[in-house]
C-alpha cells in the first residue's frame, strides 16, 4: 500500500512538475480562436503549451509575474509599454478593425453607425485593447466622435463587444475582423472599417527574455511560420 501511495505522489509531481516547465505564452483575448487552433496543431507534434488570454492590461501584469515567453498581440502596444523588455517581433499577420452588427440590423458601410437607427455601439477600451485604439481613430478621422459619443458602450475586451452584438445588448460593435468571423453565425454581418480611417495594426509575436535560451520556445516561433499555422490565421482574416 505504501509502494503504491509513494508511486502515485511521485506520478503526481512529475505531472506538476512538467506543467511548470511548459511554454507559456499569452496572447490578446480577441486573438484566442486562432491561436488556440495553432497550438492544437503544434501540441500533437510538440510538448504541451501553458496559453494566458485576456485584454493587454492583464497580460503585462501576468508577464510580470510568470516566465511567459512569448506574446501575440498588436506590435504597437508591445513597444510602448515599459515594463517587459522584449527581444524580438515575429509578424503573423495584418489586423482589420470592422463594425459587426446584430441581427436585424444592417450597415451599409461604416459611417451608417452614426445613423438615427443605431442607438448603441460597443467598444474595447482603448487602454487595453487596440481595436479601442482603432476605433477612437476611426471616429475622430471620419468626424463621427460627436454623432456617436453619446451611444457608445465601452468595455475591456474585443470578446466582450462580440458578445454583446450576438446577443444584440448593442446595435453594433467595433472590433477586429478575426471576431467577426468567429462570431458570425450569431451576429447579423460587419463591414470593414476603411484602412485610412486608422494606423496599420501588426500582429506579432513577441520575445520575451525567457525565449532566448529556450531551444521549445524557437521551436514554437518555426511552428508559427509553418504552413499549416499560416493558413490557420488566414482563415481568421490575418
Amino acid at each position: 500500500m505504501k509502494r503504491w501511495y509513494v508511486g502515485l505522489l511521485a506520478s503526481a509531481l512529475l505531472s506538476v512538475c512538467s506543467y511548470a516547465d511548459a511554454l507559456k505564452i499569452a496572447a490578446g483575448a480577441g486573438y484566442k480562436k486562432p491561436v488556440q487552433e495553432v497550438l492544437k496543431l503544434y501540441e500533437a507534434k510538440y510538448p504541451k503549451v501553458e496559453a494566458i488570454y485576456g485584454n493587454m492590461a492583464q497580460i503585462f501584469a501576468q508577464a510580470k509575474q510568470m516566465d511567459i515567453a512569448v506574446v501575440i498581440a498588436d506590435k504597437k502596444f508591445l513597444e510602448k509599454q515599459k515594463e517587459l523588455a522584449f527581444v524580438e517581433y515575429q509578424t503573423i499577420g495584418e489586423g482589420k478593425a470592422v463594425i459587426a452588427y446584430a441581427k436585424g440590423v444592417h450597415l451599409e458601410k461604416a459611417e451608417d453607425i452614426a445613423d438615427a437607427s443605431i442607438k448603441s455601439v460597443g467598444m474595447p477600451e482603448a487602454k487595453k485593447a487596440i481595436y479601442g485604439d482603432a476605433g477612437i481613430e476611426f471616429l475622430e478621422n471620419a468626424k463621427l466622435t460627436d454623432k456617436v459619443k453619446d451611444k457608445l458602450i465601452v468595455v475591456a475586451t474585443v470578446p466582450q463587444v462580440s458578445a454583446y452584438v450576438g446577443s444584440h445588448e448593442v446595435d453594433a460593435g467595433i472590433m477586429n475582423l478575426t471576431a467577426a468571423l468567429d462570431s458570425f453565425d450569431k451576429i447579423g454581418g460587419y463591414v470593414k472599417i476603411p484602412e485610412h480611417y486608422y494606423g496599420k495594426i501588426e500582429i506579432v509575436a513577441g520575445s520575451l527574455k525567457a525565449c532566448e535560451s529556450d531551444a521549445t520556445c524557437r521551436q514554437f516561433k518555426a511552428f508559427l511560420k509553418t504552413p499549416e499555422a499560416k493558413a490557420v490565421f488566414e482563415k481568421y482574416g490575418l
